[in-house]
């Protein structure tokens, strides 16, 4: 899958999906979760519970045969030799060694980074604790906005930080499952508009 290719599947796959901070108002079907009932980072607990909430939502969105394009979008374009070295970080950290060095793609702004797998090839907790710690000066953080695209099911998955996730689709079916399953941590705010059940 080359740039072009990559860059008008997604366009097909999500015609009318942004796929950009907030996710969940730029995508016309999708669930915000909230990931822990806590108010402040350092109530004891706070980011374990963020950490169980977070796994448990990606367990069940995702099967283990459902193929995936994970992109990693840095803050700043990057110069060849510095993009090189951050994939080959992001690799090490996230894809299990079977996959490293053979599905990187790179998206058209140097600053994206595409990654085709199976959520097996992933190391899921840690890439989704980096990403949920980001912004807390906790370890392991990563810098790079992360979209986690399921084509099998046509969802995009997105954890911006410790307080919310965002989940979207291309079709109602795909979300129907989260909405009933974990309900009681969807925040209120645009739901009647977003929701997958209507």
């Amino acid at each position: 899958m080359n740039n072009v290719t990559l860059q008008s599947y997604l366009s097909h796959l999500f015609p009318n999906v942004q796929m950009k901070k907030p996710l969940f108002y730029n995508a016309p079907i999708g669930i915000r979760f909230k990931l822990t009932n806590q108010k402040r980072v350092w109530e004891q607990g706070y980011m374990k519970n963020v950490y169980k909430r977070t796994y448990q939502i990606f367990k069940a969105l995702h099967d283990e045969e459902d193929e995936l394009i994970v992109v990693f979008r840095s803050p700043s374009p990057k110069t060849e030799l510095s993009f090189l070295k951050r994939t080959d970080i992001l690799m090490k950290k996230f894809i299990r060694s079977r996959l490293r060095k053979t599905s990187v793609q790179l998206l058209s702004t140097k600053n994206e980074y595409a990654i085709a797998c199976k959520p097996a090839d992933l190391k899921q907790k840690q890439l989704l604790q980096s990403i949920a710690n980001r912004d807390l000066h906790i370890q392991p953080a990563i810098e790079e906005e992360c979209y986690i695209i399921n084509v099998s099911k046509g969802t995009i998955f997105h954890l911006y930080d410790d307080r919310a996730l965002d989940v979207v689709s291309n079709n109602q079916r795909s979300l129907g499952l989260l909405q009933e399953k974990f309900n009681e941590w969807i925040l209120d705010m645009d739901a009647t508009e977003h929701s997958p059940i209507s």
